[in-house]
């Protein structure tokens, strides 16, 4: 069922299939005597293989051949369920697979939902998010982000319905600032930080590493309402605004008013070295499918980003 231009190594293909199993349900919809307060779903993986990473070294073996220009990465929470033993061994060896890719290719980690903190500090101090380029989170990941490496707004047990664009600001700075490129002297390769939430997204760069921002945050701005109501373009008789409309840049002192101009929808400021610029996502009313919703809006920011050049040394 793959399409013809996606190539498959032999030596991945496995003769049982594993599986993902995904029950989406609505507000308000009833399965026995339980009913749905709110829209959401629930999912059971059984994939060893994937879990276990075990065609990783396969994959970075065919780059020599295919020669991408971009390297896109995700799965890595599912290796948290297989167990301390396997996980504290696998990502060391993830990560000297990962860097025999050429340094002009950059490289996307999409991150999905954990719930060890060990595990997420590994991915975040030790290990695999410094040889990153870019990486993809929602709103929980981001909070567990902080809450597992002492980061700021740390003590939050869970967001209060639409994260605070300032509490959020602040996250994405201090991971670009601690674990990422925007110290100059750093030797890390992350620069760039797609952040997704169901009222809006805000991607964060370090200057002089990536361009065309304004159109990537807005491209997976419009995949987000458009996929969500199975459609091709967006439908403005089908969604509706939740992003707040004037908030702050940071959540504490020194901070910026800001706006959303509805005439130039994307809200850019700066922080030191990095930039921010935010818009609103048209919310679909009633959504028919989010299953990959994240993949997407990532995929779709990455295709209309630019990565600039590095100078010859």
């Amino acid at each position: 069922m793959l399409d013809e231009q996606i190539v498959v190594p032999p030596e991945s293909l496995q003769e049982t299939d594993e599986f993902h199993l995904i029950l989406e349900y609505k507000s308000g919809e009833q399965w026995g005597s339980s009913r749905a307060p709110q829209a959401n779903r629930f999912i059971l993986s059984h994939d060893v293989s994937n879990g276990e990473m075990s065609t990783l070294e396969t994959f970075v073996a065919s780059l020599e051949d295919f020669q991408p220009d971009l390297v896109v990465l995700s799965g890595l929470h599912m290796m948290e369920g297989m167990g301390r033993d396997l996980w504290e061994e696998r990502l060391k060896e993830a990560v000297v697979a990962i860097s025999e890719v050429r340094n002009e290719v950059p490289i996307h980690l999409e991150l999905a939902s954990m719930t060890d903190r060990d595990y997420m500090n590994r991915i975040l101090q030790e290990q695999v998010m410094p040889i990153m380029n870019s990486i993809g989170l929602n709103e929980q990941e981001l909070l567990f982000l902080a809450q597992s490496g002492g980061g700021p707004h740390a003590d939050l047990t869970s967001w209060d319905r639409i994260p605070d664009v300032g509490r959020v600001s602040d996250i994405l700075l201090w991971i670009l600032e601690q674990h990422g490129r925007a110290d100059p002297e750093s030797e890390a390769d992350l620069t760039r930080i797609h952040f997704h939430t169901l009222a809006y997204h805000i991607l964060a760069t370090v200057d002089g590493h990536w361009g065309n921002q304004e159109a990537a945050v807005s491209a997976g701005a419009r995949v987000a309402s458009s996929q969500a109501c199975g459609l091709q373009d967006v439908d403005i008789t089908k969604v509706i605004l939740k992003a707040p409309l004037t908030f702050h840049s940071s959540f504490s002192e020194p901070r910026e008013s800001l706006v959303v101009d509805p005439s130039r929808p994307v809200t850019v400021w700066s922080r030191g070295n990095v930039s921010f610029h935010l818009t609103p996502v048209l919310v679909c009313k009633h959504p028919l499918r989010t299953v990959g919703l994240g993949d997407a809006i990532s995929a779709e920011g990455l295709v209309f980003s630019e990565l600039t050049p590095r100078p010859e040394l």
